[in-house]
């Protein structure tokens, strides 16, 4: 299928995804696009679309996790931040080594330990989409909801890195518990920092537009769809994690964090609307990967099943 055609699949797909959860509200929005695009690998046939890991991280997930630090509640998050911080870093260590020594245990001999600690950071992060769908059916306490809605957002980039870490290890040969943990604590403050720097940066331009009355909600808009991708590039290009960057650059961008000017207002009310159908269409292109890639990977084990 050439790459157009698959495009306009991906697009029909999302449309008709997008009206089955509005006539039947209670099947979550992310199972029903999973459905479609898995349908879709296997009609493929196999054939898989490959994207380079750096693209997908800068310019599918960068942006969706930018837009969720930004849509925080930055008030409860600094309430909680002790609560939020310890399942984080611990937990999220914890879970990793658990489960990747739990792997490693039973997995046979030549699978190497950087291996198996990769499959433990690539399950240890909660499932923030998980807890959306339910929280729509059932109701829990604001607090709850505002410690596992930052823990959430922070724990995906925190495993996104522990990930990181373990494959670039597992890539090299060479696997170090130690050196390993300290080169993850770098990566995160680095990316913390530059988080931070970029979005000041952002900010800071914006504020003398608009002293010059240069400012408009286009250019505005624009930055702001860069700023996720350029703190990305800029924590990776230091050697630091571009994750972390991305969402803490999110996060100090969130309307509480913030002073509120009319032109604030302005474009706040555009972005809303932009970022809500970029959000849609890239977490379609998330699964439209994902459904691309699950029948090649199924395939051989029905097969022996068989």
């Amino acid at each position: 299928m050439h790459l157009s055609l698959a495009l306009l699949v991906l697009f029909f797909s999302l449309i008709l995804s997008n009206v089955i959860n509005r006539v039947f509200p209670r099947l979550p929005l992310p199972l029903i696009q999973i459905i479609f695009e898995v349908g879709i690998g296997f009609l493929l046939k196999g054939e898989v679309f490959e994207l380079e890991t750096e693209l997908f991280l800068a310019f599918i997930i960068a942006p969706l996790l930018f837009r969720e630090g930004e849509e925080s509640d930055i008030t409860s998050i600094l309430r909680n931040w002790k609560l939020i911080l310890f399942l984080i870093f611990p937990v999220i260590f914890v879970s990793t080594l658990g489960i990747g020594y739990l792997a490693k245990a039973v997995l046979p001999a030549s699978v190497p330990l950087s291996a198996c600690l990769a499959i433990g950071a690539a399950l240890g992060p909660t499932d923030l989409v998980a807890y959306s769908a339910i929280s729509k059916r059932f109701s829990f306490p604001k607090w709850i909801s505002y410690i596992l809605q930052g823990e959430g957002l922070l724990n995906d980039a925190s495993g996104l890195v522990a990930f990181q870490v373990a494959v670039t290890a597992l890539t090299t040969g060479a696997f170090s518990l130690l050196d390993a943990s300290w080169n993850l604590v770098i990566s995160v403050l680095g990316g913390f920092l530059v988080g931070l720097i970029t979005a000041l940066f952002n900010r800071l331009f914006l504020t003398i537009l608009d002293n010059m009355d240069a400012a408009d909600v286009t250019g505005a808009l624009l930055l702001e769809l860069v700023l996720p991708i350029s703190s990305y590039f800029v924590a990776e290009e230091i050697h630091a994690s571009g994750i972390i960057a991305v969402v803490v650059a999110g996060i100090s961008l969130a309307s509480r964090f913030k002073k509120i000017t009319v032109f604030d207002a302005k474009l706040d009310s555009v972005s809303h609307t932009i970022w809500g159908t970029i959000t849609f269409m890239l977490n379609g292109m998330v699964f439209f990967l994902l459904g691309t890639e699950l029948p090649t990977l199924a395939t051989p084990v029905l097969s022996i099943s068989t």
